[in-house]
Protein backbone atom coordinates (compact mmCIF):
# COMPACT_ATOMS: atom_id res chain seq x y z
CA UNK A 1 0.00 0.00 0.00
CA UNK A 2 1.66 3.57 -0.65
CA UNK A 3 1.30 5.63 1.71
CA UNK A 4 4.26 8.05 1.00
CA UNK A 5 3.13 11.49 0.66
CA UNK A 6 -0.54 11.06 2.56
CA UNK A 7 -2.24 13.69 4.62
CA UNK A 8 -2.56 12.02 7.80
CA UNK A 9 -4.58 13.96 11.08
CA UNK A 10 -3.35 12.50 14.80
CA UNK A 11 -5.05 12.76 17.71
CA UNK A 12 -2.25 14.86 19.77
CA UNK A 13 0.04 16.37 17.07
CA UNK A 14 -2.56 17.44 14.55
CA UNK A 15 -1.98 17.70 11.06
CA UNK A 16 0.86 15.81 9.03
CA UNK A 17 2.64 14.27 5.75
CA UNK A 18 3.65 10.84 5.67
CA UNK A 19 7.28 10.80 4.79
CA UNK A 20 7.75 6.91 4.47
CA UNK A 21 7.29 3.30 5.78
CA UNK A 22 9.95 1.91 7.12
CA UNK A 23 10.37 -1.66 8.90
CA UNK A 24 6.72 -1.82 10.16
CA UNK A 25 6.96 2.20 11.43
CA UNK A 26 5.39 4.89 9.88
CA UNK A 27 7.31 8.03 9.65
CA UNK A 28 5.83 11.47 10.14
CA UNK A 29 6.38 14.69 9.54
CA UNK A 30 4.41 17.16 11.55
CA UNK A 31 5.04 21.17 12.10
CA UNK A 32 6.64 20.78 14.78
CA UNK A 33 8.94 17.81 13.65
CA UNK A 34 9.11 14.19 12.91
CA UNK A 35 7.67 11.65 14.59
CA UNK A 36 7.69 7.33 14.25
CA UNK A 37 4.40 5.31 15.09
CA UNK A 38 4.39 1.25 14.97
CA UNK A 39 2.11 0.78 11.90
CA UNK A 40 -0.55 -0.04 11.27
CA UNK A 41 -1.31 -0.13 15.08
CA UNK A 42 -0.98 3.82 15.17
CA UNK A 43 -4.49 3.91 13.41
CA UNK A 44 -6.30 2.18 16.00
CA UNK A 45 -7.64 5.06 17.12
CA UNK A 46 -4.60 7.72 17.12
CA UNK A 47 -3.91 8.41 13.35
CA UNK A 48 -6.05 9.19 10.57
CA UNK A 49 -5.48 9.04 6.68
CA UNK A 50 -7.36 12.66 5.44
CA UNK A 51 -8.16 10.37 1.93
CA UNK A 52 -11.30 8.17 2.79
CA UNK A 53 -10.52 5.57 0.06
CA UNK A 54 -6.86 5.07 1.97
CA UNK A 55 -8.43 5.22 5.36
CA UNK A 56 -10.31 2.58 4.54
CA UNK A 57 -7.74 0.23 3.31
CA UNK A 58 -5.62 0.72 6.39
CA UNK A 59 -8.73 -0.32 8.57
CA UNK A 60 -8.72 -3.06 6.62
CA UNK A 61 -5.34 -3.99 7.39
CA UNK A 62 -6.06 -3.37 11.04
CA UNK A 63 -8.89 -5.79 10.62
CA UNK A 64 -6.69 -8.52 9.56
CA UNK A 65 -4.03 -7.76 11.95
CA UNK A 66 -6.94 -8.23 14.89
CA UNK A 67 -7.99 -11.44 13.42
CA UNK A 68 -4.49 -12.81 12.80
CA UNK A 69 -3.87 -11.87 16.97
CA UNK A 70 -7.36 -13.33 17.94
CA UNK A 71 -6.32 -16.45 16.31
CA UNK A 72 -2.84 -16.95 17.36
CA UNK A 73 -4.32 -16.23 21.11
CA UNK A 74 -7.05 -19.05 20.19
CA UNK A 75 -4.72 -21.41 18.86
CA UNK A 76 -2.10 -21.12 22.06
CA UNK A 77 -4.72 -21.63 24.51
CA UNK A 78 -5.69 -24.62 22.72
CA UNK A 79 -2.71 -25.89 23.07
CA UNK A 80 -2.70 -25.22 26.39
CA UNK A 81 -5.43 -27.45 27.09
CA UNK A 82 -4.39 -30.48 24.73
CA UNK A 83 -0.91 -30.74 27.17
CA UNK A 84 -3.57 -30.56 30.07
CA UNK A 85 -5.88 -33.02 28.49
CA UNK A 86 -2.93 -35.54 27.71
CA UNK A 87 -1.32 -34.93 31.47
CA UNK A 88 -4.53 -36.01 32.95
CA UNK A 89 -5.43 -38.98 30.93
CA UNK A 90 -5.37 -42.12 32.17
CA UNK A 91 -3.92 -44.72 29.97
CA UNK A 92 -5.57 -47.89 29.81
CA UNK A 93 -2.57 -50.55 28.72
CA UNK A 94 -5.24 -51.92 25.76
CA UNK A 95 -6.86 -48.85 24.51
CA UNK A 96 -5.62 -49.17 21.01
CA UNK A 97 -8.23 -50.74 18.19
CA UNK A 98 -8.14 -52.92 15.00
CA UNK A 99 -10.92 -52.56 12.35
CA UNK A 100 -11.94 -55.14 10.50
CA UNK A 101 -13.52 -53.06 7.40
CA UNK A 102 -16.56 -54.81 7.93
CA UNK A 103 -18.57 -52.72 8.22
CA UNK A 104 -16.80 -49.65 6.76
CA UNK A 105 -15.93 -49.39 3.23
CA UNK A 106 -11.88 -49.02 2.70
CA UNK A 107 -12.05 -46.13 0.17
CA UNK A 108 -14.42 -44.35 2.22
CA UNK A 109 -12.35 -44.62 5.35
CA UNK A 110 -9.04 -43.17 3.49
CA UNK A 111 -10.83 -40.27 1.85
CA UNK A 112 -12.39 -39.00 4.91
CA UNK A 113 -10.12 -40.65 7.69
CA UNK A 114 -12.70 -41.22 9.65
CA UNK A 115 -14.08 -44.84 10.67
CA UNK A 116 -17.27 -46.16 12.33
CA UNK A 117 -17.23 -48.10 15.13
CA UNK A 118 -19.89 -50.40 13.83
CA UNK A 119 -23.43 -51.46 15.54
CA UNK A 120 -23.99 -53.55 18.57
CA UNK A 121 -24.82 -57.27 17.62
CA UNK A 122 -26.93 -57.84 20.77
CA UNK A 123 -28.66 -57.13 24.03
CA UNK A 124 -31.17 -53.83 24.48
CA UNK A 125 -28.95 -51.74 22.29
CA UNK A 126 -28.93 -53.85 19.40
CA UNK A 127 -28.31 -52.08 15.90
CA UNK A 128 -27.35 -48.75 17.68
CA UNK A 129 -23.38 -47.41 17.17
CA UNK A 130 -21.27 -49.02 19.32
CA UNK A 131 -19.63 -46.72 21.69
CA UNK A 132 -15.72 -47.24 21.89
CA UNK A 133 -15.56 -46.26 25.39
CA UNK A 134 -11.94 -47.67 26.19
CA UNK A 135 -10.56 -45.03 23.39
CA UNK A 136 -9.32 -41.59 23.96
CA UNK A 137 -6.74 -38.99 22.64
CA UNK A 138 -4.12 -41.74 22.98
CA UNK A 139 -5.73 -44.43 20.66
CA UNK A 140 -4.59 -45.71 17.48
CA UNK A 141 -6.82 -46.67 14.73
CA UNK A 142 -5.43 -49.81 13.13
CA UNK A 143 -6.71 -50.25 9.86
CA UNK A 144 -6.48 -54.18 8.34
CA UNK A 145 -8.61 -56.33 5.74
CA UNK A 146 -9.06 -59.66 4.36
CA UNK A 147 -9.76 -58.96 0.51
CA UNK A 148 -12.04 -60.88 -0.94
CA UNK A 149 -11.06 -64.86 -1.80
CA UNK A 150 -8.44 -64.45 1.14
CA UNK A 151 -8.67 -66.21 3.97
CA UNK A 152 -8.52 -64.86 7.36
CA UNK A 153 -4.85 -65.50 8.36
CA UNK A 154 -4.07 -63.69 5.34
CA UNK A 155 -5.70 -60.56 6.70
CA UNK A 156 -3.29 -57.64 6.55
CA UNK A 157 -2.34 -54.55 8.18
CA UNK A 158 -3.29 -51.57 5.44
CA UNK A 159 -2.72 -48.42 7.09
CA UNK A 160 -3.68 -46.46 10.96
CA UNK A 161 -4.29 -43.41 12.49
CA UNK A 162 -4.08 -41.83 15.78
CA UNK A 163 -7.54 -39.92 17.25
CA UNK A 164 -8.37 -36.48 17.22
CA UNK A 165 -6.88 -35.28 20.25
CA UNK A 166 -9.76 -34.54 21.75
CA UNK A 167 -11.70 -37.40 21.25
CA UNK A 168 -13.18 -39.18 23.86
CA UNK A 169 -15.33 -42.58 23.14
CA UNK A 170 -17.63 -42.10 26.05
CA UNK A 171 -19.05 -39.29 24.26
CA UNK A 172 -18.56 -40.93 20.60
CA UNK A 173 -22.39 -41.62 20.29
CA UNK A 174 -22.75 -41.66 16.59
CA UNK A 175 -20.29 -44.39 16.26
CA UNK A 176 -17.83 -41.77 13.97
CA UNK A 177 -14.11 -42.01 15.11
CA UNK A 178 -12.05 -39.00 13.12
CA UNK A 179 -8.30 -39.40 13.02
CA UNK A 180 -5.68 -36.50 14.13
CA UNK A 181 -4.90 -34.17 11.36
CA UNK A 182 -1.47 -34.88 11.09
CA UNK A 183 -0.72 -38.68 12.47
CA UNK A 184 -2.03 -40.94 9.87
CA UNK A 185 -0.94 -43.20 6.82
CA UNK A 186 -1.83 -45.54 4.61
CA UNK A 187 0.71 -48.39 3.36
CA UNK A 188 1.67 -49.65 -0.10
CA UNK A 189 1.27 -52.83 -1.40
CA UNK A 190 4.83 -53.95 -0.39
CA UNK A 191 4.21 -52.63 3.39
CA UNK A 192 1.46 -54.30 4.26
CA UNK A 193 2.20 -56.11 7.29
CA UNK A 194 0.70 -59.86 8.31
CA UNK A 195 -2.23 -58.83 11.16
CA UNK A 196 -2.05 -62.68 12.43
CA UNK A 197 1.85 -62.18 13.05
CA UNK A 198 1.09 -59.68 16.26
CA UNK A 199 -1.55 -62.14 17.84
CA UNK A 200 -0.85 -65.81 17.12
CA UNK A 201 -3.04 -68.42 19.20
CA UNK A 202 -2.14 -72.22 19.98
CA UNK A 203 -5.33 -72.98 18.50
CA UNK A 204 -4.21 -71.53 15.02
CA UNK A 205 -7.85 -70.82 14.45
CA UNK A 206 -8.08 -67.19 12.29
CA UNK A 207 -11.52 -66.01 12.74
CA UNK A 208 -12.20 -62.25 12.73
CA UNK A 209 -15.98 -62.41 13.32
CA UNK A 210 -18.64 -59.50 12.83
CA UNK A 211 -17.57 -57.37 15.06
CA UNK A 212 -16.04 -54.31 13.73
CA UNK A 213 -13.16 -53.51 15.90
CA UNK A 214 -11.22 -55.34 19.03
CA UNK A 215 -9.23 -53.71 21.57
CA UNK A 216 -5.46 -54.65 21.87
CA UNK A 217 -2.91 -53.69 24.03
CA UNK A 218 -0.81 -50.26 23.62
CA UNK A 219 2.82 -52.26 23.67
CA UNK A 220 1.35 -54.32 20.81
CA UNK A 221 0.75 -51.17 18.66
CA UNK A 222 4.06 -49.52 19.45
CA UNK A 223 5.51 -53.35 18.23
CA UNK A 224 3.72 -52.69 15.21
CA UNK A 225 4.55 -49.11 14.32
CA UNK A 226 8.57 -49.76 14.51
CA UNK A 227 8.10 -52.77 12.16
CA UNK A 228 6.39 -50.53 9.97
CA UNK A 229 9.36 -48.33 10.06
CA UNK A 230 11.14 -50.86 8.67
CA UNK A 231 9.55 -51.51 5.72
CA UNK A 232 8.81 -47.52 4.51
CA UNK A 233 11.92 -46.77 2.32
CA UNK A 234 10.78 -43.21 1.19
CA UNK A 235 12.01 -40.58 3.40
CA UNK A 236 9.26 -38.39 3.31
CA UNK A 237 6.65 -41.07 4.44
CA UNK A 238 8.95 -42.68 6.72
CA UNK A 239 9.19 -39.50 8.73
CA UNK A 240 5.31 -39.13 8.73
CA UNK A 241 5.46 -42.55 10.02
CA UNK A 242 8.62 -41.62 12.41
CA UNK A 243 6.67 -38.63 14.11
CA UNK A 244 3.32 -40.87 14.20
CA UNK A 245 5.53 -42.87 16.63
CA UNK A 246 7.31 -40.62 18.56
CA UNK A 247 3.27 -39.11 19.40
CA UNK A 248 1.66 -42.31 20.00
CA UNK A 249 4.32 -43.15 22.68
CA UNK A 250 4.38 -39.76 23.96
CA UNK A 251 0.70 -39.83 24.52
CA UNK A 252 0.71 -43.67 25.70
CA UNK A 253 3.78 -42.93 28.26
CA UNK A 254 5.66 -45.48 26.83
CA UNK A 255 9.62 -45.25 26.28
CA UNK A 256 10.80 -44.92 22.94
CA UNK A 257 12.72 -47.80 21.66
CA UNK A 258 15.14 -48.50 18.62
CA UNK A 259 14.39 -52.17 19.06
CA UNK A 260 10.86 -53.14 20.18
CA UNK A 261 9.74 -56.98 20.47
CA UNK A 262 7.17 -58.79 21.55
CA UNK A 263 7.41 -61.37 24.55
CA UNK A 264 6.02 -64.01 22.02
CA UNK A 265 6.06 -66.84 25.07
CA UNK A 266 4.69 -64.78 28.10
CA UNK A 267 2.45 -62.28 25.99
CA UNK A 268 1.37 -62.50 22.84
CA UNK A 269 -1.35 -65.53 23.73
CA UNK A 270 -2.67 -63.50 26.58
CA UNK A 271 -3.03 -60.52 24.33
CA UNK A 272 -4.41 -61.91 21.42
CA UNK A 273 -7.18 -63.71 23.45
CA UNK A 274 -8.12 -60.17 25.11
CA UNK A 275 -8.25 -59.26 21.28
CA UNK A 276 -10.53 -61.99 20.39
CA UNK A 277 -12.91 -61.37 23.45
CA UNK A 278 -13.24 -57.87 23.17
Amino acid sequence: MQLQGKAINHVKFGNGVIRELRDKYLIVDFVHGERKFLFPNVFAGFLSLIDHEAQLAVESIIDDVITKEKNEIKEEINEQERIIRIQKLKVHPSSQAAFGLIQNNKKEVFESWSVYSGEYLSGDSKGEPKQPIRMKLNSACLLTECAKGEQEKERRIIGAFMVRDDFDGRTCNDGQIESHKTYRFRLNESEKLPYYRYFETNSKVYNWGNTEYKYFSNEIMQCILKDIQKKILDEKRLQEVNEFYQYFCYVNRLKETENTELNTESSTEELAMEVKNS
